[in-house]
């Protein structure tokens, strides 16, 4: 099975990928045009390099494909609403944290106007 999760910050190959996946590496070259959610990292000559998300991602592509029977559009539906949702989770906890700093900041102004006055 996938030994890409022990290497969280590697990137693997075309080739490397096709094999974690278990398709050949056309189909992988199409799903980068149909799901904006893959985006490999490219070298100068071209030479496509996935990361371990891109890797998550295609295998839930795959088994939305392969064993769910979704079509291409309705997994790209699908990819779409989840990435929107974690996009979303992100910036509410972003937001949490801004929160946080703020009310520490207001804390620490209302304790230095205690002290000068």
């Amino acid at each position: 099975m996938p030994d890409f999760k022990s290497n969280q910050n590697s990137f693997f190959t075309i080739s490397r990928t096709s094999e974690i996946i278990g398709v050949q590496s056309h189909v992988l070259r199409f799903w980068e045009k149909k799901f904006s959610s893959i985006n490999p990292k490219k070298s100068l000559s071209g030479r496509r390099f996935y990361s371990s998300n891109d890797i998550e991602t295609l295998l839930k592509i795959k088994k939305l494909l392969y064993e769910d029977g979704f079509t291409i559009k309705g997994a790209v539906s699908i990819i779409d609403k989840n990435n929107k949702q974690n996009v979303e989770n992100v910036d509410e906890a972003k937001n949490m944290k801004l929160q946080k700093s703020i009310n520490l900041i207001q804390q620490g102004l209302n304790l230095i106007k205690k002290n000068i006055d």
